[in-house]
């Protein structure tokens, strides 16, 4: 999100973290096939630890953007507002919105195709935000 921001020149505008639901990876780095996968892309995930959102944090952010329908709903029951909920893939075409697949199980294959998934959907997302 944080490239494509670039790209599209509104990196001025907006701040990215990344944190989990839940705390289980916290403080954990990225998995080692997102780290291949981001070095082929020319991305760094090296300094990446996982961080968990709480109610204490959620308004700390003007909008946050849910993987899936699980995290949705984790933040909903924190508290955030629904007008601050997007999900990721909630502009990519009119099929019915889709969870962002977790690629853990599809090998490095997997975390290829979710990446894919993702950068096409960041566009997607900034162009949203950027004329909200």
């Amino acid at each position: 999100m944080r490239k494509q921001a670039m790209a599209m020149q509104l990196d001025q505008i907006f701040e990215f973290a990344s944190a989990g639901t839940g705390d289980w990876h916290l403080g954990k780095g990225a998995d080692p096939r997102s780290i291949r996968i981001a070095k082929k892309y020319h991305l760094s995930l090296h300094q990446h630890q996982a961080q968990h959102i709480t109610s204490r944090s959620i308004n700390d952010w003007d909008c946050l953007i849910a993987m899936d329908q699980n995290n949705k709903s984790d933040l909903l029951k924190m508290g955030v507002a629904q007008e601050k909920l997007l999900l990721m893939r909630q502009f990519e075409g009119s099929d019915p919105i889709k969870d962002v697949p977790d690629p853990y199980y599809g090998g490095e294959k997997g975390f290829e195709t979710i990446y894919q998934l993702l950068q096409n959907n960041a566009g997607l997302m900034l162009h949203h935000l950027s004329t909200a």
